[in-house]
C-alpha cells in the first residue's frame, strides 16, 4: 500500500474518531482537531472528502456526522467488545412494524445490522452492548414507536451468541 493510502486511512479514522460519537462540533474545534496532526493540508482535503460525500454535514456553524457517516465511522473503527467490560447483559430489541410500512422495517433492519445487533428471530435483535448514539438515531428516523428495548440478564443458551460477539 502506498503511503498516500496509508496517510488517507489514518486520517480517516481520525475523523471517525472525531465524529463517531455523533456529536455536533464547530470550526473551532476541527482546527484545534487539525493542528495537532503534521500534514494538515491532506487532513483537510480528507475532511471536505467526507463533507462531499456526505458523511458529514454543516448545520448552521457546526459539522455533525450523518447517519451514513455515523454508520460509515463506526464500520472502519470496529472494536470488538471485550468480555473484560461487558456487564452480562443483553440488549434486546424487538419490534412490530404494521403491514405497509415496508421501508420502515427495512430502514429498522439496516439500522439494527448498523449498530452490530445480531438478528435472533424475524423482529427481535439482540447486542450485549448499546451505543449511545443508537437511540437518538432510531428517534430521528422515527422508529422508536415500533420498538420495545429490554434488558436481559439470564438468556438461555446463549453460548453461541457469545461466541457470535466474540465473548468467550
Amino acid at each position: 500500500m502506498a503511503k498516500t493510502s496509508r496517510d488517507a486511512y489514518r486520517h480517516m479514522r481520525g475523523w471517525g474518531e472525531f465524529f463517531r460519537d455523533g456529536k455536533a462540533v464547530t470550526l473551532a474545534l476541527i482546527d484545534e482537531f487539525v493542528s495537532k496532526y503534521k500534514k494538515t493540508k491532506y487532513l483537510k482535503q480528507s475532511f471536505e472528502r467526507l463533507i462531499n460525500r456526505g458523511l458529514i454535514n454543516k448545520k448552521g456553524s457546526v459539522f455533525v456526522a450523518s447517519r451514513k457517516g455515523l454508520r460509515f465511522f463506526r464500520k472502519n473503527s470496529k472494536k470488538n467488545l471485550s468480555s473484560d467490560i461487558w456487564d452480562g447483559k443483553w440488549r434486546l430489541v424487538s419490534f412490530d412494524v404494521p403491514g405497509g410500512y415496508n421501508q420502515k422495517r427495512d430502514e429498522l433492519r439496516r439500522m439494527l445490522k448498523d449498530f452490530d445487533f445480531y438478528r435472533l428471530q424475524r423482529s427481535v435483535w439482540i447486542s450485549p452492548d448499546m451505543k449511545d448514539d443508537f437511540w437518538r438515531v432510531l428517534v430521528d428516523s422515527e422508529l422508536d414507536k415500533y420498538c420495545k428495548v429490554m434488558l436481559v440478564e439470564i438468556l438461555e443458551g446463549d453460548i453461541d451468541l457469545k461466541k457470535q460477539f466474540g465473548l468467550n
